[in-house]
């Protein structure tokens, strides 16, 4: 019914083909002449001097409207939501959204759908729905991240690559070496969820999301195949089209499957450690490696257009390559069996020992056309009153009117819809219409001949109003009022320089239990900590040690993810720092964080000085530095394989901690860095100590990639 695509920056895909402005409009008009949608993702943390690219690309996307853009920054929900109205904003998984009043704090900031953290059980989904009625998206198949979403600073911290970013070098895929042995502790397997779509249909989420952005045509077409087959089945035909679907779903090469979330119980069968991370169908074993190419020991088959992928059996990322020549005892061949071994050149990265998986098949090439040239596309509002039809352009300050004189209906009244698909019907290259709003009386009819005169006539006049140049003025305009806002000279906030130093737990709980909800506190007793994570089921314990704290004389709030604003929405007299992981990467997320309640908001952890100084100079909330602490580079739901102290191949050292319901994963290494000018700090000593000898400054001293 949609797909979901990424332009060349500012998706969580970047490293992935993804199509430019003009594709986009192309696969839009494709998209609405066959009833089907298009979202576009622009679902990374946005840097201060990154908003002016931005802007042009809203200003572009205003014309071409896709039906939805998918996104985690509130800089940017801010920037579309004030300057470019018409675009519906989605929250994208990035936001990490996994309760309903996290859901409410989206509806707050007028986002129409919130995809849901993927790390949310079928339980809670139901409990979250009971909740609200907003729009519920949800993951049903594909890669899984062993962290949860949007949070994870795994890739980053080993080597600024960030996974904020789109950029993930999947360090959770690797191998890691503890004291009772070593495994692949943090690489899940995929999310497989056919089987529960009678569920899913009764949960009422709104849009079921299948992974497949770094994938080939022939798994995506698989993927969707199996699920549409079991969405199309009725309730008796189910078990049926189920077999069907998991046949064609056989054929898809990624990792084994891990069945939806049921409850959290579920989150015990997630990382099988013994299973190396790599996706695909295995189908050798690197016998020899040259920097010409490789040979291969076969287990299964392997023909010229198969994709293949080299895996070092350390788990690091392998190279990914199309077999365009083969050949087995010197001689060049089509296909190679399994037992064989057969010679690949190409490959320069190879070595003994490694493992070949086969990612895709040799298929026929697909059948394509090319797409019709980008449309700038219309809301219209038509409206049959007094023997005549008026059609407005909300968004351009047009309106046109013709005679339509109506006739009493012999039978039933003839449907807006109906009104609506003709009207849709442009038939011109360069415009096209988006929502068709149709108000008409009831038990009325226009002859079809009539109504297809009346479109004719309106589309005909509205080619001459809406010229390329007029469109592109206004384009212009729009950017030039962006630019505007965003370049506009800012007064630093005059607030009180603090420093804040957090405890951790208040209390020696055994590791592994959930801790209550709001026992970690800071220095200053006045403050409490909202914990990271509050599953649906917490909410109420939430809320009500919040009011016993209020009762106590607490009067500072430290808000760690976007529920908390939420909860504290109708709080007075209250301070609330908006700290990690709710990301500040530019002054219009701090502007909007402090619309949402907020007085004081983090400097989001993983930028480089000078992005950090960019938003300095430009916000005019005040700012708090993390200056010194172990940072989360990963939390979880999933049981992970292993405790204490972890190291990878490379010699790097990490630990795993249990607290609030989630595995946490820290490095030996401690961040530590002085404040910027004019900012507050904050000093975590939850998984440090004060004067540790091994420091790092993360990004700062190379780009936040």
């Amino acid at each position: 019914d949609a797909i979901y695509l990424g332009l060349p920056r500012f998706n969580a895909r970047e490293r992935g083909e993804n199509c430019t402005l003009d594709q986009v409009g192309g696969l839009i008009t494709v998209a609405a002449d066959m009833g089907k949608r298009v979202y576009v993702t622009l679902n990374t943390l946005l840097r201060q001097q990154e908003l002016p690219l931005v802007a042009e690309m809203l200003a572009e996307l205003t014309l071409l409207r896709p039906h939805a853009l998918i996104v985690q920054d509130l800089g940017l929900v801010r920037l579309a939501r004030d300057f470019a109205p018409e675009l519906e904003l989605h929250a994208s998984t990035q936001m990490g959204i996994h309760n309903s009043a996290g859901v409410e704090a989206a509806r707050r900031m007028g986002l129409r759908r919130v995809i849901l953290e993927r790390q949310v059980t079928f339980e809670e989904i139901a409990a979250i729905r009971a909740e609200t009625d907003m729009e519920l998206e949800v993951f049903v198949h594909g890669a899984l991240c062993c962290g949860r979403s949007g949070k994870c600073l795994f890739s980053s911290w080993m080597g600024g690559w960030s996974g904020n970013r789109g950029k993930c070098k999947q360090p959770c895929r690797r191998r890691y070496f503890s004291d009772n042995g070593n495994g692949f502790f943090f690489s899940p397997g995929d999310l497989y969820s056919l089987d529960e779509l009678p569920r899913l249909r009764e949960l009422g989420v709104s849009s079921l999301k299948i992974e497949g952005r770094m994938r080939r045509p022939d798994y995506v077409h698989r993927v969707v195949s199996a699920y549409r087959l079991g969405l199309d089945a009725s309730r008796q035909e189910f078990l049926k089209a189920r077999g069907q679907a998991r046949e064609t779903l056989a054929g898809a090469m990624g990792r084994k499957w891990v069945s939806a979330f049921q409850n959290e119980a579920s989150f015990d069968e997630v990382v099988h450690h013994r299973t190396l991370g790599a996706s695909g169908q295995l189908c050798g074993e690197v016998a020899r490696a040259t920097p010409r190419g490789i040979e291969v020991v076969l287990k299964r088959p392997l023909a010229i257009g198969d994709v293949i992928r080299v895996q070092p059996r350390s788990g690091d990322e392998g190279d990914a390559i199309t077999v365009n020549n083969l050949s087995v005892k010197q001689r060049p061949t089509q296909r190679a069996k399994g037992g064989e071994r057969c010679w690949i050149p190409g490959v320069t990265k190879g070595e003994r020992g490694a493992l070949v998986f086969k990612t895709a098949s040799a298929a026929p090439p697909a059948a394509t056309r090319p797409l019709p040239p980008p449309q700038t596309r219309v809301d219209l509002c038509v409206t049959f009153a007094d023997g005549t039809v008026r059609v407005r352009l909300p968004a351009w300050d047009l309106e046109w009117s013709h005679p339509a004189p109506l006739e009493p209906a012999r039978t039933a009244g003839m449907p807006p819809e109906k009104v609506a698909t003709e009207f849709r019907r442009s038939r011109s290259k360069s415009l096209g219409a988006n929502r068709v709003n149709v108000t008409l009386p009831e038990n009325v009819f226009l002859p079809a001949s009539h109504l297809k005169a009346l479109r004719r006539d309106f589309w005909s006049w509205l080619t001459d109003q809406l010229t390329p140049e007029r469109v592109q003025q206004q384009s212009r305009e729009l950017l030039g009022r962006m630019w505007v806002a965003l370049t506009a000279d800012v007064t630093p906030a005059n607030a009180p320089i603090e420093a804040t130093t957090c405890l951790g737990p208040t209390s020696k709980r055994q590791s592994g239990i959930r801790s209550r909800p709001l026992e970690e506190r800071t220095v200053d007793t006045q403050e409490v900590v909202l914990p990271e994570f509050c599953p649906e089921g917490d909410l109420g314990a939430v809320r009500a040690e919040l009011r016993r704290a209020f009762k106590s004389g607490v009067s500072r709030v430290r808000v760690t993810s976007l529920y908390g604003l939420e909860l504290l929405h109708d709080v007075t007299d209250l301070h609330i720092t908006a700290s990690f992981s709710i990301p500040v990467c530019n002054a219009w997320a701090a502007d909007e964080l402090a619309d949402l309640g907020a007085d004081r908001s983090m400097v989001w952890v993983e930028l480089d000085a000078d992005s950090v100084e960019h938003l300095r100079k430009q916000c005019r909330q005040p700012l708090e530095w993390y200056t010194y602490g172990r940072l989360p580079l990963l939390s979880t739901r999933f049981t992970i394989p292993a405790e204490g102290h972890i190291t990878d191949a490379r010699g790097g050292g990490f630990r795993l901690t249990r607290r609030q319901g989630l595995t946490w994963v820290t490095s030996d290494t401690v961040f530590a860095a002085p404040a910027p000018k004019g900012m507050a700090t904050f000093t975590d000593l939850r998984d440090a100590s004060p004067n540790e000898p091994t420091t790092s400054r993360f990004n700062l001293d190379r780009e936040f990639l």
